[in-house]
């Protein structure tokens, strides 16, 4: 058999380099449609267990979740009160309970509470059925709100205080539920409840945007028809900076909405439906966009080099290969 010539081989290769290169271009193409498709996990506590909160883990697509351990519980005491959650920007995970008024760190793994993180609540205005928001900000700041006395508070985790930001009720609205972005300035954005009492009339079901100074809010705008009535809520940012929330349905018998928000305009999509009854806190990561608005005299005297995130790398080793291929084609063509 005779050997194939120069010419027969570099068409050979040519070949074999065209398929992949319409392969990867397909790839390329179909790579942040998937990106933008994707969600991500977030924490959630089901406050309607009868023997106690559970902390689960959910995938927000879907709606399915896994329970993390058997009860939130701390020196034999289980927690059946769970407001809110929020992430700290050391990935580390903070409750607030209702019922015994005390803010406590969640161990991921084991859904319990951390050994000696628990502090009592210290200054606030009201006692129980504080409905309680909580987000953590850029540079560590704790904030909560109440639905009893319509405040916005900053609380010292390592102490349990708790300061209120302006006027007592500044807020004028019953809110929930709310999540922080960004760096100066920093933004808290908070979700009105749905329903007042177990046969109130729908309330406020809107998303607000709340100012860190006066502890006031300003209207962004109605969650919108898509989303079901709904009692509570929780409201986190994920960390590319996405709105998204989970509301308590369980007053009409119904399981948890899982909802994609516009922070512009306060339009809620729904996205899934929970598994579980009775979910009414969120968080999904650290606080957001922490660097993207810093002011000029913080920035580092050397521009720092751009970092990609997963998806990201995978995006410019396809383009690598990709010009490869191209230059090996045109070489031997």
């Amino acid at each position: 058999m005779n050997a194939p010539s120069s010419v027969q081989m570099r068409l050979v290769f040519a070949r074999m380099c065209r398929f992949p290169q319409k392969l990867l271009m397909t790839a390329l193409i179909a790579l942040p449609v998937a990106t933008a498709l994707a969600a991500p996990t977030g924490y959630s506590v089901n406050s309607d267990q009868p023997l106690g909160d559970t902390l689960h883990l959910i995938d927000l697509a879907t709606g399915t979740s896994q329970a993390i351990g058997t009860g939130v519980s701390a020196f034999g005491v289980t927690r059946i009160d769970i407001e809110g959650l929020a992430m700290a920007p050391d990935s580390s995970l903070w409750g607030v309970d209702d019922d015994h008024l005390s803010l406590f760190q969640i161990d991921k793994v084991t859904g319990t509470v951390v050994t000696d993180s628990e502090k009592s609540l210290v200054g606030m205005d009201a006692g129980q059925f504080n409905d309680f928001g909580l987000t953590f900000t850029c540079d560590g700041s704790l904030y909560a709100t109440s639905v009893t006395s319509q405040s916005l508070y900053q609380i010292d985790r390592t102490t349990g205080n708790a300061t209120r930001v302006g006027a007592l009720g500044s807020l004028g609205v019953n809110i929930s539920a709310i999540s922080s972005i960004g760096f100066n300035p920093v933004r808290i954005f908070g979700l009105g409840n749905g329903l007042l009492g177990d046969e109130g009339p729908v309330d406020n079901r809107s998303l607000y945007e709340i100012s860190i100074d006066d502890g006031t809010v300003t209207l962004v705008g109605p969650i919108g028809a898509a989303a079901a009535p709904y009692s509570q809520a929780g409201l986190s940012f994920d960390d590319n900076g996405d709105l998204w929330a989970i509301t308590d349905r369980s007053q009409t018998g119904d399981n948890s909405e899982i909802l994609s928000i516009d922070p512009a305009t306060g339009v809620g999509t729904v996205q899934a439906v929970t598994s579980v009854l009775g979910f009414e806190s969120l968080a999904i990561a650290p606080p957001a966009n922490c660097f993207s608005t810093q002011p000029s005299d913080e920035l580092p005297e050397t521009a720092p080099v751009p970092a990609l995130d997963s998806a990201g790398k995978l995006l410019a080793t396809l383009a690598l290969l990709l010009a490869g291929l191209t230059g090996l084609r045109q070489r031997f063509s």
